[in-house]
């Protein structure tokens, strides 16, 4: 039997966020990160058993950011344990893996043309992306698009994490999970090179506004200015949604309910955690720290204590 696995990661699933869990703490336990921009300040939930700091990521970042945060460093200090990146992989079996096809034949004849000339404003010439599969092409492209920008996806704030974690002697735990699910061949190969298809579409028409938006909302991260980042999160969670339906093989109400399932996953993670420890640190994109209906608005309604860093000002 067949299967292909599609990676889902931070529950919402940016592309960018599968890159955090992969993120290898530095060989040493001296953070090297130590300077000016401190980022923003920490969500908190809590109950009579302990409390839960989360900090609000973002992706891209300014390239090269030195940043400090004396709040996270306090708490990451005080934990009995980090909690890694999230992510979750999805395994599909039972369909027959999508026919490799060249980007000049899988693409319209305008939307080639297009993409051509975004590529080479943007993508590294040396790269071959010729086969690659038409979401992929839209990962390539944005990600060259931000370096073009002077912005960035390498997670150096997981890195920092982690090496205060080692710094302190705190250990992290890992929440990496894998979901299977069975086609049942809803969705024909035709059908999944088209939702690609029109995510390569919706990337490149989005992509100049999108590059002046992450400039402003990486700058507003680094300052932690969190009035602006909240702002802004709905485009995260929308581009989120768009690259989530270009999945291969699943309907979007396969997607919505993963997507449900995954925020029910997180939030028993986080209440594990609670009732484990005194004080553990996470981090999570924050567009889902402010998703209605996501881990954090889960938690409250179960009668938790969530606390935004503007409630706890002053």
């Amino acid at each position: 039997m067949n299967c292909g696995a599609i990676a889902i990661s931070s529950i919402a699933l940016l592309a960018a966020a599968v890159h955090a869990a992969d993120v290898v703490p530095p060989p040493s336990a001296q953070v090297t990160v130590v300077a000016e921009r401190p980022g923003p300040r920490l969500w908190r939930v809590s109950s009579e058993h302990g409390t839960l700091w989360i900090l609000g990521t973002q992706t891209p970042l300014p390239q090269h950011m030195k940043w400090r945060s004396a709040e996270v460093e306090a708490a990451i200090a005080a934990s009995d344990e980090v909690l890694g990146a999230y992510s979750v992989s999805l395994r599909t079996t039972g369909l027959q893996p999508i026919e490799p096809q060249s980007l000049r034949r899988a693409l319209p004849k305008k939307v080639y043309r297009r993409w051509i000339a975004m590529r080479d404003r943007y993508i590294d010439p040396r790269l071959d992306t010729e086969q690659l599969l038409p979401a992929a092409a839209a990962l390539f492209l944005q990600a060259g698009a931000y370096e073009h920008a002077g912005l960035t996806s390498t997670d150096d704030v997981w890195r920092s994490i982690h090496g205060l974690a080692r710094l302190y002697g705190v250990p992290v735990r890992r929440q990496q999970f894998e979901v299977e699910r069975e086609s049942h061949e809803k969705i024909s190969q035709r059908e999944s090179r088209e939702a690609g298809v029109r995510f390569l579409v919706q990337t490149m028409d989005r992509l100049e506004a999108d590059l002046a938006m992450s400039s402003r909302r990486a700058n507003a991260w680094a300052d932690g200015d969190l009035a602006t980042l909240m702002q802004l999160a709905p485009s995260d969670e929308s581009y989120a949604a768009a690259f989530a339906r270009s999945w291969p093989f699943l309907s979007d109400e396969e997607v919505a309910r993963i997507i449900r399932n995954e925020d029910t996953r997180l939030a028993a993670n986080f209440e594990r955690a609670l009732n484990r420890n005194r004080t553990t640190f996470a981090a999570l994109p924050i567009y889902l720290l402010t998703k209605r209906g996501g881990a954090l608005s889960i938690l409250a309604a179960a009668g938790y204590r969530v606390e935004r860093p503007e409630d706890r000002e002053g």
